[in-house]
């Protein structure tokens, strides 16, 4: 089981309240819980608060597989209550055993329709400097590394990558290694981030792997791409790397110990009227669909034909901007889209709400979907 949070700890999720066990024995039990959609899709975020009759309150969060768990709780009969943003809160009674956990399953109706949702069709949609790897990967030129990709084989160093990559030799010359492609004595041509290294010889090792999003290689003459074939001293015919570097998405912010997640912020943010549901607003937030910002298809996915939806929440703020800490998920159908989609949100702009004429900051559920591109050649 992965670990679960309750309000943003980490771990086994522990009940919280301030209740006296009532129970003369003082004998504890536990609760667990399965928190799903009226389709069966497990909800991440949603907030179970469990009562007993002898009085307290004990509450957790489920995570991103909607499981839930709290220890602890005095034995005897007890109220569970669930809510989750966007469905209708249900409550159930159970009873709280020492010695055999309470399993309870429940499953949420969706409270408000769902919005038009962002499609991904494969890869033919992607913007900025890796919408031109992707077209050039998919018409089967070259050879192709992805973040992915490069993460699978683990290298070292640099040219650890490209060891077996047929057409490719591997030298060292003194204290740097050269690389040499289809037999050539000259060095390839390098490129980074669309600008040639056409100085010197390029010690490819001095770079970590890791470190890009992308890696393209040519053996050079007409199979280069037009706009790669260019002559700097070194001549694009002895063979082209070309390199994307990532984006350097901004590391979350680690959360301290009692700290809420950013499910149970909203919910608290919503009780204190410092953010609004849509239902709340004159004008709900809209998505600038004249920039729209699609998700990159994670290659695992991508490679399989495997299509996939996520119901992302966030908040956003009066100015239009997605509070990027403020993201969850609340449905996921594979773990990997979840950080494609918070990269694309980062960058999305909207429309903001409005109340009464004034922008105010709103709660948001976007739902996006993954749709293979099967026409896309894949390597």
């Amino acid at each position: 089981m992965r670990p679960l949070a309750v309000l943003g700890c980490t771990g086994l999720l522990l009940a919280t309240g301030a209740a006296t066990l009532s129970a003369q024995s003082g004998a504890q039990g536990v609760v667990r819980g399965m928190v799903r959609s009226e389709s069966g899709s497990p909800l991440g975020g949603a907030q179970l608060r469990v009562q007993p009759l002898a009085g307290g309150s004990w509450t957790a969060e489920s995570d991103e597989d909607g499981r839930v768990q709290l220890a602890r709780v005095p034995a005897g009969e007890a109220w569970v209550h669930v809510r989750r943003l966007g469905y209708r809160p249900e409550s159930l009674q159970v009873t709280v055993a020492p010695q055999t956990p309470a399993e309870v399953q429940l499953r949420l109706a969706r409270a408000v329709a769902e919005l038009a949702p962002v499609v991904v069709r494969g890869r033919t949609e992607v913007a900025g400097p890796m919408a031109g790897f992707y077209r050039r990967q998919s018409q089967g030129h070259g050879r192709f590394f992805t973040e992915a990709a490069v993460a699978q084989r683990n290298p070292i160093q640099f040219t650890d990558l490209l060891r077996g990559v047929p057409g490719i030799r591997i030298e060292q010359r003194g204290l740097n290694t050269a690389v040499r492609i289809r037999g050539n004595r000259c060095a390839p041509l390098v490129w980074l981030d669309g600008q040639a290294m056409g100085a010197a010889e390029v010690d490819l090792d001095a770079f970590d792997p890791r470190s890009f999003e992308g890696i393209e290689i040519y053996g050079g003459g007409a199979s280069v791409p037009v706009e790669f074939q260019r002559n700097f001293g070194i001549s694009s015919s002895c063979g082209t790397i070309i390199l994307w570097t990532k984006r350097g998405e901004p590391r979350q912010r680690r959360r301290a110990k009692d700290a809420l997640t950013p499910a149970a912020q909203i919910a608290q943010w919503l009780e204190r009227g410092e953010v609004f549901a849509p239902r709340d607003v004159d004008a709900p937030a809209m998505i600038d669909s004249g920039a729209l910002v699609r998700p990159v298809y994670p290659d695992s996915l991508f490679a399989t034909r495997t299509p996939g939806y996520v119901l992302a929440e966030f908040v956003v703020s009066a100015r239009g901007e997605v509070e990027v800490e403020s993201y969850n998920v609340v449905i996921s159908s594979h773990p990997s889209l979840v950080v494609p989609v918070r990269v694309a949100l980062r960058d999305q702009r909207f429309a903001p709400a409005r109340r009464q004429g004034v922008p105010v900051r709103q709660v948001v559920q976007q739902p996006f979907t993954f749709v293979p591109d099967s026409t896309a050649r894949r390597r």
